[in-house]
Formats: structure tokens, C-alpha cells, sequence
């Protein structure tokens, strides 16, 4: 007999009211806001995704890890209950005493606990059973996995599900395909020339975007490919990276004063407004921690990191990375700049041109973190990075070009809408 078939039997499985006030005892499902802030909690989130090979009981030990780096959001593996299994995970994750231990941390801890489970695996009576049981624990939500557009159907009935149940529960997931938001906009215009306004709100709800944050990948980020999606329903997920194949874990210019080593897999995290999804593995060490914290802080009280626009910056460099984030109101007048050395040797910036290119004349760069542990200004043409540092800075100019405010509302250029004549 199947996990969700015995327990509807005997009655453990779900029970209504009660089950409900003891998955909010167990863990914050994050049905409200903080002290801070009354916005949804996953606006604000950090998450940290633990690996398959992780117990309850190992991820409750974890939990000290994440409140050293502000971190409130548990992400659980897939569970991979089998077959003939009483509940909905696998025996080697731990007992149920365990998994109710790990929620009663994180609920004294005031975290959120999601789980990756696959949209495959909530279908039919077993997996209907396995999302009331998740989510009458207090389960603040699911990690879906690759969704294509072909299954959004299914996802927008999970998400009636959640629905149901009090509190922001979330669902989250990597989007292949047709963009959901723009094929809902879509029919909600037709519907709206066919039937009226009233016809259109309708089509746009029953077609809304069933995935409140987007998972995109730290290589999107860098390339700028996941420039055009929202970052208010973003998620990037970093992993950690070994020491770089050309510079040695102990030269210090792979590091960044205030303890900042292994920037490198770091560097989305300052490129990206989205939420955080850090692999467990970047909290293992303290100086790890210190980097994962000092970065986090700073893109969240940096007000251009927290809100602004990050594009790709080509540079005549070989070897030489840079990034603009520009503020979405000042435009290139509030800007930072990332730039990183991929290769073996220091590299002299050479950036005169490219910030040029950019709009700005006579630049100068006033480091925020800094590689070599110098002082004062840093010339964008002289100026030199040590081998594997990353440098970021905020942008001076003495000139700037007319025009560089960027309008969030704004047509893309050559979209054909023009200003009317007087």
C-alpha cells in the first residue's frame, strides 16, 4: 500500500485543522512579513540548497551555518521516497522524529523550509498525497526542477493547491521555453480585443504565471542573458568552485580584503538583484562564511547592487572581465563596475575606451572591495589587477553623455514608438 493511501487510512496523513496548526507549529510557512519589512518573505530571501548525501539531522546542524550569514530559507534535496515507502522520503534522510526535529529548529530559528520535488512527482493520488503532507507540515513551498511551458498547466494546478492552504506558499522552478509572462499577456490581449476588458483580466488570471521565482544559472547572470527577466522573481544559484586552474589558492590576489576568498563563484551575487540559492558547501568554513556574508551585506544596503541594471561591458583585455550595474534612475551617473582577472598574470585595465563607449569621459573608479588591499582611487587606464582579484568600484566621471537615465518603461530602441510632434 502506498505512503499517501495509509496514512488517508489511518488518519495520520491528513487531518484537516489540526495538521495545519501543527505544520505551523513545526516551521514558518512565511504567510506574512518580517520586523523589517511587511513585503512577502521570498523577496528577501537567501536561501541554501542542501545536497542529496545531507540527513535532517545534518541539515539541522547546518542551520548554524546559515544564520551566521543571515541566511532564512532551507532548501531540502528531492526526498526520493520509494515505492512501498509509509512517508513521503527515502529511510536514509532520517526517521520522522528527525525531520520534525530539523522544523522545530527552523521555526524557532524563524526560517523557511522548501523542498525540491520534481513536478512529476505531485501528480496523481501519491503525489497529491505528498504535497497535503508537505504542506500541512509547513513547508513554505517546492523547487519544481526544469519546467517547460508544456507543463505549466500541471504547475498552475499545484499551484490552485497551495492556494488552499494559508500563508505565501512558492513554487520555484527553472523555466524552459516560451516565457509564461508574455504568453499570458498575450492571451489576455486577445482577449481583450475579442470579449472586452472584463474578458482580459479573466484570460490573464486563469493563465497567470503559476512560478513566483525563476531559477537562473550563475553563467546566465555573467553573460547577461538573464538581464531581461524581472530580478523581483529571480533566484540565482551559486555553487562553490575549487581554487582557479591558473592562480594558487594562497597568492593573494585571489582574495579580497576582509577575508573574500574564492570570489570568483561569488561574483553573481553582486551582478543579480534576485535571491540567493547557495550550496551548503559555501558555508563550510568560517572565512567562508565571512565572504558569503560580507557579499550579501553589501548587495543588500548597496543601493545600485539592490536595484540596479547589470549589463556585460566588452573590454580589448584578453583575460579581462568587466560588468556595468547601473542605477535604474541615475543611469550611468550611479554606476559600479565589476571587473575580474581570469588569467595568471596581473593585467593593466586598459579601460579608457570601453567606459567611453559607456558614456563616461575622465572615469575614475573608487573601489568598494578591492583585490590588492591598496588605498585611494584607481585609474582606469594604469590601474592594475593582480592575478584571479576581482574589483568593485563605483564610477566617477568628470563628463557624461546626455541621455544615460535609463527608463525602466521605455520602448527598446528601434521599436518604432515616437515622440509626437508639437
Amino acid at each position: 500500500m502506498s505512503f499517501s493511501r495509509r496514512r488517508l487510512l489511518s488518519g495520520m496523513f491528513f487531518c484537516g485543522v489540526c495538521a495545519v496548526a501543527r505544520g505551523q507549529q513545526l516551521a514558518h510557512a512565511g504567510w506574512r512579513g518580517n520586523s523589517i519589512t511587511p513585503e512577502a518573505w521570498w523577496k528577501h530571501a537567501a536561501f541554501v540548497r542542501f545536497s542529496a548525501e545531507t540527513t535532517f539531522a545534518e541539515v539541522a546542524k547546518g542551520i548554524e551555518n546559515m544564520s551566521a550569514v543571515s541566511a532564512d530559507s532551507i532548501l531540502l534535496p528531492d526526498l526520493q521516497p520509494p515505492a512501498d515507502a509509509a512517508l513521503p522520503f527515502a529511510p536514509r534522510f532520517g526517521s520522522e522524529e528527525d525531520l520534525d526535529a530539523l522544523l522545530r529548529e527552523a521555526s524557532a530559528r524563524r526560517m523557511h523550509v522548501l523542498l525540491r520535488l520534481p513536478l512529476a512527482s505531485t501528480q496523481g493520488e501519491r503525489g497529491a498525497g505528498a504535497v497535503r503532507f508537505w504542506l500541512n507540515r509547513g513547508i513554505a513551498g517546492f523547487d519544481l526542477g526544469d519546467v517547460t511551458a508544456a507543463e505549466m498547466d500541471a504547475a498552475r494546478a499545484l499551484r490552485t493547491t497551495l492556494d488552499r492552504f494559508p500563508g505565501q506558499r512558492i513554487l520555484m522552478a527553472r523555466t524552459v521555453g516560451e516565457a509564461v509572462s508574455a504568453r499570458g499577456a498575450s492571451a489576455a490581449r486577445g482577449a481583450s480585443a475579442a470579449r472586452g476588458a472584463s474578458a482580459a483580466r479573466g484570460a490573464a488570471a486563469a493563465r497567470r504565471d503559476p512560478i513566483t521565482l525563476h531559477v537562473v544559472s550563475a553563467q546566465d547572470v555573467e553573460s547577461g542573458a538573464a538581464a531581461g527577466s524581472g530580478s523581483g522573481t529571480q533566484v540565482v544559484e551559486i555553487a562553490k568552485e575549487g581554487p582557479s586552474s591558473v592562480v594558487s589558492a594562497d597568492d593573494p590576489g585571489a582574495h579580497l580584503p576582509g577575508s573574500i576568498p574564492a570570489l570568483r563563484n561569488l561574483l553573481p551575487l553582486l551582478l543579480s538583484g534576485g535571491a540567493p540559492v547557495l550550496e551548503s558547501d559555501l558555508l563550510t568554513t568560517a572565512e567562508d562564511r565571512a565572504a558569503v556574508q560580507q557579499v550579501l551585506t553589501l548587495r543588500s544596503t548597496h543601493a545600485v547592487l539592490r536595484s540596479g541594471v547589470a549589463s556585460v561591458v566588452a573590454t580589448a583585455t584578453p583575460g579581462l572581465r568587466a560588468w556595468m550595474v547601473r542605477d535604474r534612475q541615475r543611469g550611468v551617473r550611479g554606476s559600479l563596475l565589476l571587473v575580474a582577472n581570469s588569467t595568471g598574470a596581473a593585467i593593466t585595465l586598459h579601460l579608457t575606451q570601453a567606459l567611453a563607449g559607456q558614456g563616461m569621459r575622465g572615469a575614475y573608479l573608487r573601489p568598494v572591495l578591492r583585490a590588492d588591499g591598496g588605498m585611494g582611487s584607481v585609474n582606469v587606464e594604469t590601474g592594475v589587477l593582480p592575478a584571479g582579484a576581482a574589483l568593485l568600484a563605483e564610477i566617477r566621471s568628470d563628463s557624461y553623455a546626455p541621455s544615460t537615465v535609463l527608463d525602466p518603461d521605455a520602448p527598446p530602441p528601434g521599436s518604432g514608438r515616437r515622440r509626437r510632434r508639437r
